[in-house]
């Protein structure tokens, strides 16, 4: 798990190391939240978090929280090789779907959820609490 937060770090840049690793211990503990990286150079350069969940909007799902690349590894292939991987787990374990969020001005990260199948379906809404 620590072996990703450099990698964590580029899509999450708000999270400090210690409040990393307690969501992430957290997650992985309470909530079925799974991770899966790329090697390169003994170095994780690429991962994907996922959960395993059902809810009543879609069902049986993987819910991909998080998916990033080292910049200096992007455009090699390294996210949709994790998006196949996930989508293929999803598939073996008859899932119905699988879910993610994404900014709204992220379009590199759209135009790769859009070549690997993924349409718009939400808005996903937030009210913060603090």
């Amino acid at each position: 798990m620590q072996q990703c937060l450099e990698v964590a770090l580029v899509l999450r840049p708000h999270l400090s190391k210690s409040k990393w690793s307690d969501r992430i211990t957290e997650m992985v503990a309470h909530e079925k939240y799974t991770l899966k990286g790329i090697f390169k150079k003994e170095q994780i350069i690429a991962f994907i978090g996922y959960r395993i969940m059902t809810t009543l909007h879609s069902g049986h799902i993987i819910y991909i929280d998080d998916l990033c690349t080292l910049e200096s590894y992007r455009g090699r292939g390294f996210a949709s090789q994790l998006l196949t991987h996930v989508r293929e787990l999803a598939s073996s374990q008859h899932m119905d779907a699988v879910v993610l969020d994404t900014g709204f001005d992220n379009h590199t990260a759209q135009k790769l959820y859009f070549n690997h199948g993924f349409s718009l379906s939400a808005v996903h809404l937030h009210a913060y609490l603090r």
